[in-house]
């Protein structure tokens, strides 16, 4: 707890007031029923442009995976979250491990393995996106106070283990679209 304490102790003490600000309302779209609704839409547009139906299927089933085991284990390991004093957001419930890291690791993992495996630009670039997304999820918790540090660092191994195994569930023998596949524009 040294580590964790200390390191939001410090936080705290550097909050800006804008940021605080930005990221409270970042927070709070992880609650919003519309943000899961627009998890699904990019879901099925990943998909459809990628032509990855299995991937896209991986990453809500391991989301929903990921929050239901970390909720468990949240109940098994009883950590408190922060104090009040260093929380500009406070939530219920334990804290270890965040399930909302957990989620969206879990959802990021498989679009992330498809995107990288397939070796194109726009799959690497999807890989990149989502990875930024899923820190910057967790850097915003941590930030605000809702989690410690290891909280979030927990939630995304449990989430990443959840998402690879999805992956290779669900979508492990999907290979990537062959260029040669793909229709040419003159219509050959």
């Amino acid at each position: 707890m040294g580590l964790d304490e200390g390191l939001l102790r410090l936080i705290a003490e550097h909050r800006d007031a804008w940021v605080t600000a930005v990221l409270r309302q970042v927070a709070g779209l992880s609650t919003r029923p519309v943000t899961y609704l627009s998890a699904v839409v990019l879901c099925v547009v990943f998909a459809r442009l990628f032509r990855a139906w299995r991937p896209a299927v991986a990453a809500p089933v391991a989301a929903v995976a990921a929050f239901a085991v970390a909720g468990l284990v949240k109940d098994l390991i009883g950590r408190p979250r922060p104090p009040h004093d260093l929380a500009v957001l406070t939530a219920g419930g334990f804290a270890m491990p965040s399930s909302i890291a957990a989620m969206t690791s879990a959802a990021a993992v498989p679009v992330i393995l498809f995107g990288l495996r397939t070796g194109s630009r726009a799959g690497r670039l999807l890989a990149a996106v989502l990875t930024a997304a899923t820190l910057g999820l967790g850097v915003c918790m941590v930030y605000l106070g809702a989690h410690w540090l290891t909280d979030v660092l927990a939630g995304w191994v449990l989430g990443a283990a959840i998402g690879a195994g999805a992956f290779r569930l669900i979508a492990g023998r999907v290979s990537p679209p062959s260029r040669s596949a793909a229709p040419r524009p003159d219509g050959c």
